[in-house]
C-alpha cells in the first residue's frame, strides 16, 4: 500500500496502478480512473435487480448491511447470498454500511467474495485504518469514503488528508439533507464545492446525489478531472414499484458512459 506521505497530486498514475485488479472475473483496471466512467448501483435486494444490473455492465453493485432503518438494509444471509449473486454474474459488489466495528464487518465479510467495503456516515480515520487491516482471503479490503456535501461546503473537508493516510481507496462525494440524511436521498450534488477539493485529492473518486441521465453536463468540469473513476446512484435507477428499472439504468448508463457501452452488452 501507499506510504502516507502519498503520491503526488495531479495524474497519480502510481497509486492508481496499485488499485487494478480486483476478485476473479473483474476488469484489471476496474479503479483506476481515466479508463471510462464507471457506474455504482446501489440499494439492491433482490436477484432480478441484479440480472438488470448484469445486462447493463454496471461495474459496481451496493448492497446494505449495517445501515439501521434503510429501506434496502439485509441481514446478513440475504447479503451474502446477493453478494455471491452478484460476484458470479461477474459485476463487483461492495458492502455498503454505517458500521464502525471492524470486527463486526469482519464477520460479514467472512465466507463472501466482498472486498469492497463504502463506508457512510462519520468514521472517524483511525476507523479507516482499523477496516483496512481486516483480513478475509489474500485480497486486500479496498476502503470507499463518503464525503458529504451540506450547506455550501464539505463535512469532511479538513480530515481528507487523514482519510488519505489512514487508507482510503477512493472518495465518493455525497449529499447531506437538510435534517442531516445521509445516504440515498435524491438531492443534488453541489458540483463547485465538489471542484473545489479535488485538485486537492490523491485518490479517485465517485459522484453521487441525484445523478441522473439529464444532469451530466452539471458535471462536465469534474468528469475531465484525471481523478474521476464515476458515478454512485440509486433513487434515480428505479422505477415506478420502487425496484431498480431495466430502462433507467440504460438511460444513465448510456447518458455517462456513452452509448457504445451499451449497444455492445
Amino acid at each position: 500500500m501507499p506510504s502516507e506521505a502519498g503520491p503526488s497530486r495531479r495524474g497519480n498514475d502510481t497509486y492508481v496502478a496499485l488499485l487494478s485488479g480486483s476478485h476473479s472475473g473483474q476488469d484489471p483496471n476496474l479503479a483506476e480512473a481515466g479508463h471510462g466512467t464507471r457506474v455504482k448501483v446501489c440499494g439492491i435486494v433482490e436477484p432480478t435487480e441484479v440480472d438488470v444490473l448484469a445486462a447493463h455492465q454496471i461495474d459496481f453493485v451496493g448492497l446494505w448491511w449495517g445501515v439501521p432503518g434503510g429501506p434496502h438494509d439485509l441481514d446478513r444471509e440475504r447479503w451474502r447470498a446477493l453478494a455471491g449473486a452478484v460476484a458470479t454474474r461477474g459485476l463487483t459488489p461492495v458492502l455498503v454500511t454505517f458500521a464502525k466495528d471492524a470486527e463486526q464487518l469482519r464477520e460479514t465479510l467472512e465466507g463472501s467474495p466482498v472486498r469492497w467495503v463504502q463506508l457512510h456516515g462519520y468514521p472517524t480515520p483511525g476507523t479507516v485504518r482499523k477496516v483496512k487491516a481486516i483480513a478475509v482471503g489474500a485480497d486486500p479490503i479496498r476502503v470507499i469514503k463518503v464525503l458529504h456535501v451540506r450547506g455550501g461546503e464539505c463535512v469532511e473537508a479538513s480530515l481528507i488528508g487523514s482519510y488519505e493516510k489512514a487508507g482510503v481507496d477512493v472518495f465518493l462525494f455525497d449529499t447531506v439533507s437538510e435534517d442531516g440524511r445521509v445516504g440515498s436521498t435524491g438531492l443534488s450534488l453541489d458540483a463547485g464545492v465538489v471542484t473545489s477539493l479535488v485538485d486537492g485529492l490523491t485518490r479517485p473518486f465517485l459522484l453521487a446525489g441525484g445523478i441522473s441521465a439529464d444532469n451530466r453536463a452539471a458535471y462536465e468540469k469534474l468528469i475531465a478531472h484525471p481523478l474521476f473513476l464515476g458515478i454512485d446512484v440509486d433513487t434515480n435507477a428505479r422505477g415506478a414499484d420502487g425496484k431498480i428499472g431495466a430502462d433507467n439504468v440504460e438511460a444513465i448508463s448510456g447518458a455517462w458512459r456513452g452509448p457504445d457501452r451499451e449497444e455492445n452488452r
